[in-house]
């Protein structure tokens, strides 16, 4: 029967392990099965296990990642073709890009994407 754990690693993460054999490693804190598969939701404190959320995204990181996808669908979908993109995608991606490049900090969520064309 395998030993499920939480162990805090030199760089400070907690990370989880499964024991086939023997004692747990030192140091290790003993977790459920449930806890270890969805080890992202828990950590150690004072070597107990609690819940815990993963931190969210800020707004200009989720920017740069949309960005990304943004860009390349546009090159497939008209770039491609030779087709011209649709001037409602270039303000929605200029909108992103002023977020993922920090120019722009008031903004509280992302833009709207256009519809897709069918």
């Amino acid at each position: 029967m395998y030993k499920y754990y939480f162990i805090t690693m030199q760089n400070g993460l907690v990370a989880p392990g499964i024991c086939y054999s023997g004692p747990l490693p030192v140091g290790a804190v003993a977790c459920t099965q449930e806890q270890y598969n969805n080890s992202a939701y828990y950590t150690l404190k004072d070597g107990a296990i609690i819940a815990s959320t993963p931190p969210t995204l800020s707004l200009q990181t989720q920017a740069q990642t949309l960005l990304k996808t943004q860009q390349s669908y546009i090159m497939q979908a008209y770039t491609v073709y030779g087709d011209e993109t649709p001037p409602e995608w270039v303000s929605y991606l200029k909108a992103l890009r002023a977020i993922a490049g920090g120019a722009d900090t008031t903004s509280t969520s992302l833009p709207t994407p256009p519809a897709v064309a069918a």
